[in-house]
């Protein structure tokens, strides 16, 4: 049996979108993204963002003509409507968060809905919501990894 990949670590992810201004545009306000600099691919949008120490995202324009399957983070934009509630169970993307009441704030400020959850006797506070596209997200306030 061979050996898994050495020296692995997560290098960035990517999200699809018909609309890259407004979906880069929300991860800059909402979670402090810095665009990187990002090299033209002529036929298409693309915005490289990076949450610093070592976080990125790409943020792609969608090529309805590919034949590819959409990802399960890709869902119509009238998901973002929905109720948050069962994503704690579904796909979405999670980020630490230092300061999880001011975060709360933001979100409420900019009319997110959010559903949110304790675990750990109320210790560990999450909360669950769509981004523009209906990518679910959370936010949580967990110890920093030693």
């Amino acid at each position: 049996m061979m050996a898994p990949f050495a020296g692995v670590h997560l290098h960035h992810v990517a999200r699809e979108t018909d609309d890259v201004q407004r979906l880069t545009t929300f991860y800059q306000q909402i979670f402090g993204f810095q665009k990187l600099e990002t090299p033209a691919f002529g036929e298409f949008e693309v915005v490289w963002l990076t949450l610093p120490p070592s976080y990125s995202l790409h943020v792609i324009q969608r090529d309805r003509q590919s034949g590819l399957p959409e990802s399960p983070f890709t869902v119509p934009p009238q998901a973002s409507r929905r109720d948050p509630s069962s994503l704690w169970r579904g796909h979405h993307l999670s980020f630490r968060v230092l300061d999880y009441d001011s975060a709360i704030a933001l979100l409420r400020e900019k009319n997110i809905q959010i559903f949110e959850k304790t675990q750990q006797d109320g210790k560990i506070k999450q909360a669950f919501f769509f981004d523009p596209d209906g990518n679910g997200l959370e936010i949580g306030n967990w110890p920093v990894p030693s």
